[in-house]
């Protein structure tokens, strides 16, 4: 299945979502927010998945290197996230973090171990 495939297909079961929501259940001050929420979510999914089904063909062809670059890139950035996460654990009872912290130092980390390695991958030539 393509991605825009797969964009379309969950933001129409979003969208189904929040519509059955919305017509089934009370409509309050505190409910309201959840039910555009889940509507719109499901409408930008299917608005992303017409964008990249539109533009399919335009992009620069990949072949065999790029996505091995991108996989080992992607797998050496988990590897490097898992062991941040473990670091993070461990500081935990000597440095009190809130979640929100915790959560975005992961996010931050798994963001720029990826874009290190695929930048570091990328200059190596061959990807074996």
């Amino acid at each position: 299945m393509k991605k825009s495939d797969f964009l379309l297909l969950s933001g129409a079961l979003l969208l189904a979502a929040g519509l059955l929501i919305a017509a089934s259940w009370p409509i309050t001050e505190k409910s309201l927010p959840s039910m555009l929420l889940i509507a719109g979510t499901g409408v930008l999914f299917m608005a992303l998945g017409l964008y990249r089904k539109r533009n399919e063909g335009k992009g620069p062809e990949q072949d065999e290197r790029t996505m091995q670059i991108v996989d080992r890139g992607f797998r050496h950035s988990w590897y490097c996230t898992f062991a941040g996460m473990i670091a993070l654990i461990a500081i935990g009872p000597f440095v009190h973090l809130g979640a929100y912290t915790g959560l975005f130092i992961a996010l931050c980390w798994m963001t720029a171990t990826a874009v290190v390695f695929q930048s570091y991958y990328s200059r190596g030539g061959d990807g074996e």
